[in-house]
């Protein structure tokens, strides 16, 4: 986002503010203004022309703190917590300062490294950050210089383990300590009063207090060798660079940093003029380093970002319902069309049929009554019955009992239990054909009854045997789950006081005795089936007899 958007990026300096305004990585004008009040006024006017433009401030200013730390290695909340105190421990005053990660040890513990980045004052600082406010502009953050610096070392692909960039900018003269290319201090020098002819005695003296005050930090020792680097703009600093090399004996190596910032989309003239271009332009490319400023600098920019993350979402849902909105308005569409086509079809087969039914030829039976008796016929077909479960029953009492021989078997469907053998009852009356008419008007709701003629087998007289088999037959027969109960019609011996008694005892016939004959009255339980259809009421044969 930050190479795509508007974007307006600041170099302070104790003396000057130098501002730029960038589209994407392009730098389209620039401005510099001096820490007096008339140039406040016009920073407030500049920054009125650019309303809503997110703020990037770079600072490069005397008053740097850096100190190197290692922490032991943590993550999340443990992290932010040691790193709080360890800031309050070395910066309590500081209001701008930050934590910047190195890299990880490659000892026992892996410790952390830091370096611990502050500025001790910001007064020259604070006069433009109250405009920055008064004019609600989202700030972004504020930055060190140095810490592009390092950028520009990585990029250029300086090896060194131990260089000290040498930069003339328009703050004064900075040397920036870097070990295997990562920052490590800096400092700034101011040039008042230094003549040209001067600069290569000037560079090595502020070199050796540089070294000295490295050497009593313990960032290197005496033995150590450091290779300076100077970013040549002109002539000049080739001069220097030779001289320092011939007369000291100390590295000194000059870049072409004009065909670097020419790599990097920043116009050469413009880096000759005003060098913190060159940086300005680094941050503009995506280099930005750890933030310096509190929370509460960047308040008005966290909320602009809160506003534009509503703002896309509220987009995405009003496209995604417009999206919505126009599928389902296509699928009604095509719903309806569809629904045409078929009523279309429906009207094409009713004509056609209506067409063919004219030439249908009369029937003399109304539709409804064919209907009712297809409907009669699929009822019938449900709810016959078969003679098939009396007889399972009397199969099973005759197996336990094989004495029992059937004469005779009439099966009957009936109303009503009143049916009788061979006479016509109240609710089932005989007819020429022996089939009784059912009148309950319920053809589904009939009793199975079962008459049955039997004698015993082998009978020599005994009738208290015979009774004692017919009883054990009659109880055998009730054991059945699907028996209601059953009657005795007739015993096989007739135990009536007003029987009439025949014979002699003499008579030469006396062992031909007259079968023990007897009759059973079989009523089943009902099992009702209840039909898909009602039925017309009808009167039609419901019994039937087998023997």
């Amino acid at each position: 986002m930050l190479n795509s958007a508007k974007k307006l990026i600041l170099c302070a300096n104790n003396r000057s503010l130098t501002a730029g305004v960038w589209h994407g990585t392009k730098l389209q004008s620039y401005a510099v203004f001096n820490n007096i009040d008339q140039d406040y006024t016009a920073f407030s006017e500049y920054l009125a022309q650019q309303p809503n433009t997110n703020i990037y401030l770079i600072v490069d200013a005397v008053e740097e703190d850096y100190r190197l730390e290692s922490l032991p290695h943590t993550t999340g909340r443990a992290r932010t917590e040691i790193i709080e105190r360890k800031l309050n421990q070395f910066n309590r005053s500081s209001v701008f300062r930050a934590a910047h990660f190195i890299n990880r040890s490659t000892e026992k513990r892996k410790d952390d490294n830091f370096l611990f980045v502050a500025l001790s004052n910001a007064d020259s600082l604070q006069g433009w950050l109250d405009v920055i406010q008064a004019n609600q502009s989202p700030l972004v953050g504020v930055y060190l210089l140095p810490m592009i610096s390092q950028v520009v070392v990585r990029q250029m692909k300086l090896m060194a383990p131990h260089i000290l960039l040498c930069e003339q900018l328009p703050s004064g003269f900075r040397q920036t300590y870097l070990h295997n290319g990562r920052l490590r201090m800096s400092r700034l020098v101011p040039m008042t009063d230094v003549k040209p002819n001067q600069l290569a005695y000037f560079y090595l003296v502020e070199t050796e207090k540089t070294r000295l005050y490295l050497m009593s930090q313990r960032l290197i020792s005496s033995e150590t060798a450091l290779q300076m680097v100077l970013p040549a703009l002109d002539n000049s600093h080739h001069e220097i660079a030779k001289s320092i090399s011939h007369d000291q004996g100390l590295e000194c190596k000059t870049v072409d940093i004009l065909a670097y910032a020419k790599n990097i989309r920043i116009d050469t003239s413009l880096v000759k003029t005003n060098p913190e271009l060159l940086h300005m332009q680094l941050l503009a490319n995506g280099h930005v380093p750890d933030n310096l400023a509190p929370a509460a600098y960047s308040k008005i920019h966290n909320l602009n970002n809160t506003r534009r993350i509503l703002q896309i979402a509220t987009a995405i849902i009003v496209i995604v319902g417009v999206l919505v909105a126009g599928f389902y308005l296509w699928q009604g569409k095509k719903q309806k069309n569809q629904l045409q086509d078929i009523a279309a079809q429906t009207a094409q087969q009713q004509h056609l049929y209506n067409e063919v039914a004219q030439n249908f030829p009369a029937t003399p039976i109304p539709s409804t009554e064919l209907k009712v008796a297809a409907e009669l016929v699929q009822v019938i077909k449900k709810n016959s019955q078969t003679p098939a479960q009396l007889m399972q029953i009397l199969s099973g009492a005759c197996e336990a009992l094989p004495e029992i021989t059937l004469n005779r078997i009439r099966w009957v469907r009936s109303a009503t239990d009143d049916v009788k053998d061979e006479a016509s009852s109240d609710s089932a009356v005989a007819n020429p054909s022996g089939q009784v008419i059912n009148t309950n008007n319920d053809p589904t709701n009939l009793l199975q009854i079962g008459f049955v003629n039997a004698d015993i087998k082998g009978f020599t007289g005994d009738y208290r045997a015979a009774l004692n088999t017919v009883s054990q037959f009659v109880s055998k027969l009730r054991e059945n789950p699907a028996v209601d109960y059953v009657v005795i019609l007739q015993e096989p011996v007739n135990v009536s006081s007003l029987a009439n008694l025949q014979g002699s005892t003499t008579d030469e016939n006396t062992t031909e005795r007259p079968p023990a004959a007897f009759k059973l009255k079989i009523v089943l339980k009902n099992n009702v089936i209840t039909p898909d259809v009602s039925l017309p009421t009808i009167n039609a044969p419901i019994n039937g007899g087998l023997s």
